[in-house]
């Protein structure tokens, strides 16, 4: 289940506001992050949520006792398994009735001395007698014929739901209870923001209460709870789970050194994928036990042996803990996780890791968060994010979208007080582009266990990179306090001299693609062949790709050809060194007249002669790359590289990689180019494998530093 679409009319300080529409992914989990400062509306957006996944009962009774005046909907979407599983239980529970219906109508059939026109209207009136006690599953079973969603609302005359109320919230009673029940997990979870871990230990009396706690109720109930009794709830389940665990596993060894027969294996550990979360956030931590006849705590052994308490752990390590181990008891898939300010607690380093788990601990999650802690936004991705902010004018909150990016710097100076976030990595990496640019995403998507140690830096373009690249090149060697620079340069038409030259005075800090841009990085045939298909229903082979890739290359060739020869004439005119050496150093450049200072002729000539010099050869240099002829070299030389290019599929290295991607989109009609490049990059991610070596070999010598 996902939420497909949300429509706020009016919701506290949300007015006219919409969001969506969100695809199902079943690959990985898809993040939406609402940012903004305390008292902007982020929060309400979740809360909304939580209202829209409750009962159909609660949701009027709670708004209409609580709120007035408030109006929204949203939409709910089914994932192929879900509606075959909705569809298959309707049909299961109406097959008595339907051959019923069957074994009525084969018996008005047999009558004899009655026309068919009779028959009929006796059959009609039979089929629609037999099915009207059953009258909501049919109702729901047509329904889904022709839909994969269903609507959510309050007081909102003008949308689906108002069309059908009754019909909608059976659909959710029934859809909710049979996923359920066939699932076995929760269809989601809302952790709030007032969550606290408090010092007490476990209650003894309670150790007896397991097979409650176990029971599917029971975990259900904790799903949309109050913060301090999901933590209780969860920490006394632990404690439960391992003593019974014990108990289990001391009988079947028992059972076993008397000789009666036992299965072959032991019985498994059910906490065993606690403690590896556990080992995975915290290495070398693990679950411990104490000399015990009923435990009296959870406890953990430390890294130095020493055992502790879970009391005795840091507020931060319990947050991450207890937050990713809801996704392992609710056993939580294509689900609908709402957390507010997850950050809490929690440094740097810890955000970001919790966020990277979310991301990854479970497959098919639509998860949202409200924060407005720099690191979550920057772990998440920009083109995740919601900005949301009041209207100066209005008071009013509203939606930004990250992929908006001079509204985003309005933002983050509002948030944070500046455009960009450094936050505590070692090591800073200059990237060309935007915030919300391919490079940003596509390294930090496919990189992401090193992003906690180095920060993408986006700087517009290779013009504004190089100017970087001046200013910072003197402190590479020296690096800055704990700080280390690098650049990450797209080749664009740069020749294999000039590519040459870039590595050999940088000290291997400086990193020029072997391909044009990052672009061409995404062009894989069968990563392409794979999201066209699942993602946008457009079934064409490899070699259809190819070949259409490669049309598209032929109409881009003669703008390749120019921009080739206008990019490699600039560089050819790049500011010039005027620089005379150490000509004069030491000598004073004036005379001492008394008080007055004048200009001493003689070192005056020197510096004019020196630079008139130094004028003319530089003037030499630039008529000799100027002349006819060496213009023609220029143009002869990139006709010839871009046409050889075509012949050996360098073409696929050489031609700009965006334009080679949003020609094969135009030509297979896919309008939103950004969704299918976000779509390839995704792909990537779940395909580490085929990531370019020369990518993996920057990063690695970049983690070296």
């Amino acid at each position: 289940m996902y939420i497909h679409r949300i429509i706020i009319k009016k919701f506290r300080h949300l007015e006219n506001e919409e969001l969506g529409p969100f695809n199902f992914n079943n690959k990985s989990s898809d993040l939406t992050v609402f940012a903004g400062p305390n008292g902007s509306g982020k929060s309400s957006v979740l809360e909304l949520i939580g209202y829209a996944l409750s009962s159909s009962y609660s949701l009027g009774w709670q708004l209409s006792r609580t709120f007035n005046g408030f109006s929204f909907e949203l939409s709910l979407g089914l994932n192929p398994e879900e509606k075959e599983i909705i569809v298959d239980s309707l049909r299961e529970e109406l097959k008595d009735i339907e051959q019923r219906i069957a074994s009525g109508i084969e018996e008005i059939d047999k009558k004899e001395g009655i026309v068919e026109a009779v028959k009929e209207t006796q059959k009609n009136q039979f089929i629609e007698q037999t099915k009207r006690p059953h009258k909501h599953q049919y109702d729901i079973l047509e329904y889904l014929k022709n839909s994969n969603f269903y609507f959510r609302a309050f007081e909102f005359n003008e949308g689906e739901y108002a069309k059908n109320p009754t019909l909608h919230n059976q659909i959710h009673s029934y859809v909710t209870r049979e996923l359920k029940d066939k699932l076995k997990r929760s269809l989601g979870f809302f952790l709030r923001a007032d969550r606290n871990y408090p010092q007490k230990g476990f209650d003894r009396k309670k150790i007896f209460s397991f097979d409650s706690v176990k029971r599917k109720e029971h975990l259900w109930s904790m799903a949309f709870n109050t913060s301090e009794i999901q933590y209780q709830d969860m920490y006394e389940f632990l404690v439960q789970q391992r003593y019974h665990y014990l108990r289990e596993l001391g009988n079947y060894h028992n059972q076993k050194n008397k000789g009666v027969e036992v299965p072959a294996e032991e019985p498994s550990d059910p906490i065993k994928p606690y403690e590896k979360l556990l080992n995975k956030l915290f290495p070398d931590y693990k679950f411990a036990d104490m000399n015990e006849s009923i435990p009296s705590n959870l406890f953990i052994e430390l890294p130095s042996k020493e055992i502790i308490t879970f009391n005795d752990l840091s507020s931060g390590e319990k947050e991450v803990f207890f937050i990713l181990s809801f996704f392992i008891r609710h056993n939580v898939e294509n689900a609908i996780i709402v957390i507010d300010e997850p950050e809490l607690h929690l440094h740097p380093e810890l955000s970001r890791l919790l966020i990277r788990n979310i991301k990854s601990i479970r497959n098919g999650n639509q998860i949202w968060i409200a924060t407005h802690n720099p690191e979550i936004i920057d772990e998440a991705g920009r083109d995740k994010v919601v900005y949301v902010a009041r209207d100066l004018s209005t008071r009013k909150a509203k939606f930004v979208s990250g992929d908006k990016e001079d509204d985003v710097i309005i933002q983050l100076k509002n948030l944070f007080g500046y455009s960009g976030y450094i936050g505590v990595s070692r090591k800073l990496v200059f990237l060309e582009g935007d915030n919300s640019s391919p490079d940003r995403k596509f390294y930090s998507t496919l990189f992401p266990k090193s992003n906690s140690d180095f920060k993408l830096i986006p700087s517009n373009g290779s013009d504004n990179l190089n100017r970087i690249n001046s200013a910072i090149m003197s402190i590479m060697d020296s690096n800055l306090g704990w700080m280390t620079f690098f650049l990450i340069r797209d080749k664009d038409y740069l020749t294999e001299e000039m590519v040459t030259k870039y590595r050999s005075h940088s000290s291997g800090k400086v990193f020029v693609l072997q391909k044009h841009e990052i672009e061409n990085y995404l062009i894989d045939v069968s990563l392409i062949k794979s999201v066209l298909l699942e993602i946008f229903g457009v079934d064409k082979s490899e070699e259809e790709i190819l070949s259409l890739l490669y049309q598209t290359a032929l109409n881009l060739s003669s703008q390749v050809i120019r921009d080739m020869i206008s990019f490699r004439l600039n560089l050819s005119l790049n500011p010039q060194d005027f620089s005379i050496g150490k000509v004069l150093n030491g000598n004073s450049y004036f005379n001492q007249n008394g008080s007055e200072l004048e200009i001493n002729e003689d070192k005056s000539n020197v510096i004019e002669t020196k630079f008139i010099e130094t004028s003319e050869k530089i003037g030499t240099s630039l008529a000799s790359s100027l002349t006819s002829e060496s213009i023609k070299e220029v143009i002869n030389n990139c006709e010839t590289e871009v046409q050889n290019s075509l012949s050996n599929n360098e073409w696929l290295s050489l031609f700009p990689g965006k334009e080679l991607l949003e020609g094969l989109a135009k030509r297979l009609g896919i309008s939103n180019y950004i969704s299918f490049q976000n779509s390839l990059i995704k792909e990537f991610s779940s395909h580490p494998e085929k990531v370019d070596a020369e990518l993996k070999e920057i990063f690695k010598k970049i983690n070296e530093g």
